[in-house]
């Protein structure tokens, strides 16, 4: 298996990180799916099936991951701490459903504002 790509499957959702827009033209957004599992205490078994959840921004998606899993990008774990950091320090990346143009002022490299 060393060196071969993990096969995917179009539509098939899996836990992992990613980023998408909300809109054209607006700025990437950190998304991550994750399975939840309920396990009894007692026995430490599953007490449910497993599931996949699926966080936007930070906040639960009600949303099936599988239904706009074709619309996200996996990148990784380091590049979604970094999104989300910057969409907490940059006032441009407040509001996801807008459209932004980086073109108009510099993006300041982490650490200064």
């Amino acid at each position: 298996m060393r060196g071969e790509d993990v096969p995917r499957h179009d539509g098939d959702a899996y836990a992992g990180w990613f980023k998408r827009r909300l809109v054209e033209g607006g700025p990437w957004v950190p998304v991550r799916i994750f399975v939840e599992r309920e396990i009894d205490a007692d026995t430490g078994e599953l007490a449910g099936p497993e599931r996949l959840v699926m966080e936007v921004e930070g906040i639960r998606s009600d949303r099936d991951p599988a239904d706009t899993f074709s619309w996200l990008t996996p990148i990784s774990r380091a590049e979604h701490d970094r999104l989300t950091d910057m969409r907490l320090r940059d006032p441009r990346f407040f509001t996801s459903t807008d459209r932004i143009d980086l073109s108009e002022a510099p993006t300041l490299p982490p650490g200064v504002f």
